[in-house]
């Protein structure tokens, strides 16, 4: 395993935090990806190692499955494990314990110094659009009313909100009225060219909370506005994303416009920067994600001896 980062030690007597030596990232179990039979592999385990998951940390980015997604549900038993996932929500979170991470695509970049923001002209403000969304139509089940509320929002002009019922081998068979016209106004527009012309990109929930679309936006310096109750943003103990993002509840999707509107020049300034400065500080790579993950877990360590210490 290639040393990249200064929080690892093959050595296990120097470790403070051991990972589960098995792939945990995808728990859907319609995933090819899905590893079978974990409990098992963790019952094979010396109980003085894995000890009912005491100063381990298990990573996860899918979790669930249709219908439910239930995000608590890793179809193992992750005992007192700390668990870095993606999409966690507020019901199933323990704050100052797991750690919330943001989900990236297969082709977010690896390296450190590889990638940073598309666009990092400071000076500009406003863009061609005041706020987008290109991406999936769920016409049932969870996060179909969040994506369903957003068309009513699209105007063509500085408003473009734009879905498709065209995913899953069996999208025809649940297509509604509505779909084809969705599906027509879908193809008129490109993804990348509304990210980088958009002052604010909307990141509404999905299936799960989180989705690709939130380092997308702020990749391209676009604004994110969030549509996702009970979503713990990535990395929640050290970004401030009161700065750096903006966060409607569900029921308030209609009032967006208005809301984005009535945002001055130097708020949208401000929310646009401070996006830049998240990115390129703690999500641009997969290393940097990694590294900040393992400095939140090295700062409690160093923060729980200190706190020792002045008890004593």
């Amino acid at each position: 395993m290639p040393r990249f980062s200064e929080h690892i030690t093959n050595d296990p007597n120097e470790a403070c935090i051991f990972l589960l030596g098995i792939d945990t990232t995808d728990r859907d179990i319609r995933s090819q990806n899905y590893v079978k039979n974990v409990n098992e592999y963790i019952e094979s385990l010396d109980p003085a190692y894995w000890n009912n998951g005491r100063n381990h940390l298990i990573f996860n980015f899918y979790h669930g499955t249709f219908p439910d997604y239930d995000d608590h549900n890793l179809n193992f038993d992750s005992g007192e494990a700390m668990i870095a996932r993606a999409s966690s929500s507020e019901n199933n979170f323990f704050k100052g314990f797991d750690v919330s991470l943001p989900l990236f695509h297969e082709n977010h970049p690896y390296e450190i110094d590889s990638q940073k923001m598309l666009v990092n002209d400071r000076t500009q403000v406003y863009r061609k659009y005041l706020v987008s969304f290109k991406g999936k139509r769920y016409v049932y089940g969870i996060g179909s009313g969040t994506r369903n509320l957003v068309h009513h929002l699209h105007n063509g002009e500085d408003i473009v909100m734009v879905t498709t019922c065209k995913h899953n081998n069996d999208w025809q068979a649940y297509q509604d009225d509505r779909c084809q016209k969705d599906n027509n106004e879908y193809d008129q527009w490109d993804y990348e060219d509304l990210l980088a012309n958009s002052t604010f990109c909307l990141v509404p929930r999905g299936r799960r909370l989180g989705s690709f679309r939130f380092l997308e936006t702020l990749r391209s310096g676009c604004i994110p506005v969030v549509i996702s109750d009970s979503w713990i943003l990535p990395f929640t103990e050290t970004i401030d994303w009161h700065s750096a993002a903006i966060v409607v509840a569900e029921r308030d999707a209609l009032s967006i416009p208005e809301l984005l509107m009535s945002t001055s020049r130097g708020r949208v300034r401000e929310l646009r920067d401070s996006a830049r400065d998240v990115y390129d500080g703690y999500l641009r790579s997969i290393q940097v994600i990694s590294n900040h993950v393992l400095s939140i877990i090295s700062k409690r360590i160093d923060d729980h001896f200190e706190q020792i210490e002045k008890s004593s």
